[in-house]
């Protein structure tokens, strides 16, 4: 990514047109104290960062209308704190608050426009970017949200924004509603060596912990999943809850065993 430097592309970007401060007193007032830093860093706020003037002892900081696009990058020179919060200046005259950039180039983003439901029992956090971002709030578990964009960290993690400077870890994101997440033992059998005709979209299971038509997604020890629907319930099911019997043909029955899965409960 090409790195800019403000006074070099003040011309090119129609939106860097700058406004004088609020009043002529402005210019004579004390500035703050500021350090001698340097670096580069990167707009990481998907509407923008508020371009500020010098903050002065007597009226702080002030906006002056202008912004510098999402994800573009920029030099900086100085640094200072007004009223507990971090600025740099990447031009003269012109601040930005440290809490609209990241130290590391964002990785563009896909747009989407879906719902997408928080697969976790309880609260996810959710951060100003993805990968390097900073703690911002949280989404809840269960919830459907309006998915706009998603993105791949440096790690190959999917990350998906749900609002501004809200991502979240693709991890905890599903396009099912996943209303519960539990542990539970499993087993397998082929139906057709019973005699059935159900075929192997279905689990045997404990009919008062998960009724007839109960929409589950088990992941085996292996990470290999399997959609299920609850059409049956075996003995050992039937007097144990946390039990599954997994429908599959024979040969795949005898080699999963017994282990222990994660189920998910799709609503």
């Amino acid at each position: 990514m090409k790195i800019k430097s403000f006074a070099a592309s003040l011309l090119t970007v129609a939106s860097l047109t700058l406004v004088t401060l609020g009043s002529t007193s402005n210019v004579q007032a004390a500035s703050v104290a500021t350090q001698a830093v340097s670096g580069v860093l990167y707009i990481n706020n998907a509407s923008g960062a508020q371009i500020y003037g010098t903050p002065t002892k007597e009226n702080g900081i002030a906006t002056t209308g202008a912004s510098l696009v999402n994800n573009s990058s920029w030099k900086y020179n100085k640094a200072t704190s007004v009223n507990g919060e971090l600025f740099y200046a990447v031009g003269k005259n012109q601040w930005i608050k440290a809490s609209d950039t990241s130290s590391q180039p964002i990785t563009q983003a896909t747009k989407v426009n879906k719902v997408m439901y928080v697969k976790a029992n309880g609260q996810v956090n959710t951060y100003s970017s993805a990968g390097n971002g900073y703690y911002t709030g949280t989404v809840i578990g269960g919830y459907g949200y309006n998915v706009s964009s998603s993105t791949t960290d440096a790690n190959g993690q999917t990350w998906y924004q749900v609002g501004q400077n809200q991502w979240v870890p693709g991890q905890y994101m599903s396009d099912d509603n996943v209303t519960q997440t539990l542990t539970m033992n499993a087993t397998a059998y082929d139906p057709a060596v019973l005699g059935s005709n159900m075929g192997y979209s279905g689990v045997a299971a404990n009919l008062s912990k998960f009724p007839k038509g109960t929409h589950l997604r088990i992941t085996d020890g292996n990470g290999k999943t399997y959609d299920r629907v609850v059409n049956d319930t075996g003995m050992f099911a039937y007097s144990n809850p946390n039990q599954l019997d997994i429908a599959m043909p024979n040969s795949e029955a005898l080699s999963f065993g017994r282990q222990n899965v994660t189920v998910e409960v799709l609503g």
